[in-house]
């Protein structure tokens, strides 16, 4: 649903502990401690409540806890470090622009270089329900998004853990550049797009602009990239967690089953 510069000392990114490379099995060594940083914006009291995509269980929580899972891989330098993005960076029209909504710029010192997109994965955001349809409400609730992923302890994300969103009224906006990985999937995150649906999918149901524009927005980044249907998940098909909650999850398991999505 689950799931932001460099200090000194530190060589290696946060997010390689949770970004495993399926084509290599070597262990991740622990990075170092980071020193404390002195800076308190990201220290704020609404930016802890994040939680669906983090959820162990089929329990849904209400602040967003530190990252549960143990690191087991290195990724490849020379795949997660091309010389060239393996994906563009700029997203596709009538989406809205990252700059529309974000309060400040990726960390690249934090993320690693993405690879060509291989599969595609579906999250909700698991705070509080969510049917503001407002343009203005849906850029707050991202912002929310990108400062507690910035300010995550102890693995502090270099972005919004997702590529792009989608909001109540349907409208889709454009999140972590796709130039670099995503942060949304233990373990799982090379070549994978992350969407993530604003909203609390255990205590709302998907309403009908979401569901148009999310089949529509899948059916056309399954041909862009060449992704199969079997190759779309939902967070909970690839992690033990409740993400996207049980409204989400019947409406995936129903559009990839009946075409809506091809």
């Amino acid at each position: 649903m689950l799931e932001s510069i460099k200090p000194p000392g530190v060589d290696q990114h946060e997010e390689r502990q949770h970004n495993m490379d399926s084509l290599n099995g070597t262990p991740t060594p622990e990075p170092r401690d980071e020193p404390k940083s002195s800076r308190r914006f990201f220290v704020l009291a609404g930016s802890l409540f994040l939680a669906g995509c983090a959820t162990r269980s089929k329990t849904v929580v209400s602040s967003l806890p530190d990252p549960w899972w143990t690191p087991t891989t290195m990724p490849d330098p020379k795949a997660s470090k091309p010389k060239s993005p393996a994906v563009a960076a700029v997203p596709p029209t009538g989406v809205i622009a990252r700059s529309a909504w974000a309060g400040g710029n990726p960390v690249p010192s934090r993320m690693d270089a993405n690879r060509s997109i291989s599969r595609i994965t579906i999250h909700h955001d698991g705070m509080q329900p969510f049917t503001d349809t407002s343009y203005k409400a849906a850029a707050r609730r991202l912002e929310s998004i990108r400062r507690a992923h910035l300010g995550r302890k102890p693995q502090r994300f270099g972005d919004i853990g997702y590529h792009y969103a989608i909001d109540p009224a349907g409208r889709i906006w454009s999140c972590r550049p796709l130039s670099y990985q995503g942060a949304h999937v233990k373990g799982q995150n090379p070549g994978n797009l992350g969407i993530v649906v604003l909203g609390n999918y255990d205590k709302q149901s998907v309403n009908r602009a979401q569901q148009v524009a999310l089949a529509a927005f899948l059916s056309a980044q399954s041909r862009q990239y060449r992704v199969p249907v079997s190759r779309i998940y939902t967070h909970q098909e690839m992690s033990p967690t409740a993400c996207p909650g049980r409204s989400l999850q019947k409406y995936m398991v129903q559009a990839r089953r009946n075409g809506t999505i091809a």
